[in-house]
């Protein structure tokens, strides 16, 4: 059984929020604030029993900004499950005992949290006895509930059209829902002290669960007995007990006085399973305690011992369906430990939900597990899931899994998005735009992303009303050729024309009638590559640049077309990404930016 539905309506910024997903791990990803703990916490609101009720009763700063509480509302959050039957699996008995009541088709349940107006005020309200304009907070109550909402003419109601007026007939009891077990593992987190404690240890919750025979059990006991029996039998502990006897006689008089014995409690299991500590060796550990790790291994143990807790408890009678929820698995890790983590995190079986600030796990997530959070300029959030995008087709999958790698995939993080064809124009572009028109890039939220080609079709899809809900900008060339690029007639590149045809109003392309190295060295520029050169080498070449900037306003068409072509042809002897890499760092040279460049960068931030 897996959730494959998620509805979220006027809960925080999520205002409305309708999203699919799939079994397995599903990575949530965007910007800050853009409600990727609140999308954890809704799912906790409807599944999770060891959720306090006072953190399920909301406040009216819970509502969507600009909801007036003070007329009936209400916060929403159902839930489809589904996958719960099937006649030639008996472990899914459990599963269906638990749903079955709450099915409105076949193998699909609804679950649903709700705030609204209470039972008693809807009545008064409904009976006139009661205005409709004057509630408080106080008026408002959470409930539980499952199964299906009916129209007038008896046809189930989708989860999105469901309203405040809209009553379930089936209310979910907690003992019942404790059997679908919801994990959550907050962002800001002290593994080391958890994995310390019993009451947080993973390693308590694996004793739970682990089916040790009683006689075993009974075994360790004794053990534990006798062990006591020998130390409080030793004359240097008979000795200290005698002393502190004879001291709290002094103390408090031998009317108080209790006889002090040392020795260790009786033991019991559940006793001696909380005695239990990690313990760590090897890489020059020996039996240490996980406090003398660092804390990305120590969370990469936590998380791995609540896996095998997940695993150990899915085989149990009283479990009936689970959910992980984890912010930020990357925490405290070594980008290659990301990956390694994530990837054991997605051959579980049990379903995952993981909010992630990291391009190593973003781009090692299935593109179809994938969550995309926007946040609009109105401060709520829309969510997209980038295989749902209307243009993209099976084959724009497939190249996307590939080419969203750790470098490519910060465009789904970013607030806007420059995609150029490559690493020279990651370097001088934002160096030029900050020099020249004094806007710096970042501090707009503006990632500029090389695709490492021309191939920007399938990127740009990403990019609409019903996709990604976020300004990308293309820049390129005029001939869309990239310069590696094999000549031979049988080879066909992109057209503006193709790429200007998926436009729309949050996608935009931008290009020059050259080459991009020739179309920045401007006369009032060619001070910038004159410096370049002379640091890679090419003197000869530096002192015929810095002539063609001393004259720059003189210079005619021949002579600065010859300029432009020793820029290009420089960057092409040295590499175009270590030549512009160079070049860079001379940026304050700079005096004048293409105007495909300045179009772009006004376009992206206004």
């Amino acid at each position: 059984m897996h959730i494959s539905r998620v509805v979220i309506k006027n809960f925080r910024n999520l205002h409305l929020l309708d999203v699919s997903l799939e079994p397995g791990m599903t990575c949530v990803v965007g910007e800050n604030n853009s409600g990727k703990t609140n999308f954890l916490f809704a799912l906790q609101l409807a599944l999770d029993a060891n959720l306090s009720n006072y953190s399920r009763i909301l406040s009216k700063e819970d509502f969507s900004n600009g909801i007036d509480i003070s007329t009936p509302q209400q916060v929403f959050v159902g839930l489809e499950l589904t996958d719960f039957y099937d006649e030639d699996q008996d472990e899914k008995v459990k599963e269906l005992a638990l749903a079955q009541e709450w099915a409105v088709e076949e193998n699909v349940a609804r679950i649903c949290y709700r705030f609204r107006p209470t039972s008693a005020v809807r009545q008064a309200i409904e009976s006139e006895e009661r205005g409709s304009t004057d509630l408080t907070i106080e008026d408002y109550e959470y409930e539980l509930v499952g199964g299906a909402v009916t129209d007038e003419d008896g046809n189930l109601k989708d989860l999105s059209e469901i309203e405040w007026t809209d009553d379930f007939h089936v209310f979910v009891k907690i003992g019942r829902l404790s059997a679908f077990r919801v994990t959550f593992l907050p962002a800001i987190r002290n593994v080391e002290d958890d994995l310390r404690r019993a009451a947080t240890s993973p390693l308590s919750k694996l004793l739970d669960v682990t089916d040790i025979p009683e006689d075993k059990k009974n075994e360790l006991v004794e053990r534990i007995k006798r062990a006591n029996d020998e130390v409080s039998e030793q004359s240097e502990i008979k000795e200290l007990a005698h002393d502190i006897n004879t001291s709290l006689e002094e103390s408090i008089g031998s009317t108080f006085a209790l006889d002090v014995e040392l020795g260790m409690a009786s033991p019991t299991f559940s006793a001696i399973a909380r005695a239990l500590r990690v313990l760590l060796t090897g890489q020059g550990l020996d039996y240490a305690d996980p406090s003398r790790n660092g804390l990305g291994l120590n969370n990469t143990l936590y998380i791995s011992m609540l896996l095998a807790y997940f695993e150990k408890r899915m085989e149990q009678d009283n479990t009936a369906g689970e959910l992980l929820l984890i912010e930020e698995p990357e925490a405290h890790l070594h980008p290659q430990l990301q990956r390694v983590l994530f990837g054991r995190l997605l051959a579980k079986e049990c379903q995952i939900v993981a909010t992630s600030h990291s391009t190593h796990i973003s781009s090692r997530a299935d593109l179809k597990n994938l969550l995309v959070f926007t946040q609009e300029e109105d401060a709520l959030t829309t969510s997209c899931k980038p295989v749902a995008t209307p243009k993209i087709e099976e084959s724009d999958i497939s190249d996307l899994e590939r080419y969203l790698d750790a470098t490519k995939s910060v465009l789904l993080f970013a607030r806007r998005v420059i995609l150029v064809e490559g690493m020279s124009e990651v370097f001088l572009v934002p160096s030029l735009v900050k020099e020249v028109i004094n806007v710096d890039l970042e501090e707009h939220g503006v990632s500029v992303v090389p695709i490492h080609g021309v191939h920007f079709e399938v990127y740009m899809k990403l990019f609409s009303d019903e996709g990604i809900r976020k300004k990308c900008a293309v820049l390129t060339d005029g001939d869309l050729k990239p310069s590696d690029a094999d000549n031979g007639e049988d080879v066909e590149f992109p057209r503006i024309k193709d790429l200007k045809e998926l436009e729309n109003d949050f996608v935009e392309v931008f290009h020059c009638k050259t080459t991009f190295e020739r179309a920045i060295a401007l006369p009032d520029n060619l001070m910038v590559f004159s410096k370049a050169a002379e640091e890679l080498g090419a003197s000869q070449v530096s002192r015929e640049l810095k002539g063609y900037y001393d004259r720059n306003v003189d210079l005619n068409n021949d002579e600065r077309k010859q300029a432009m072509n020793k820029v290009l042809n420089t960057a092409k002897r040295f590499g175009k990404a270590r030549f512009a890499q160079v070049a860079s760092k001379y940026a304050e040279y700079a005096e004048e930016l293409p105007i495909y460049i300045k179009k772009a960068v006004n376009w992206i931030i206004e």
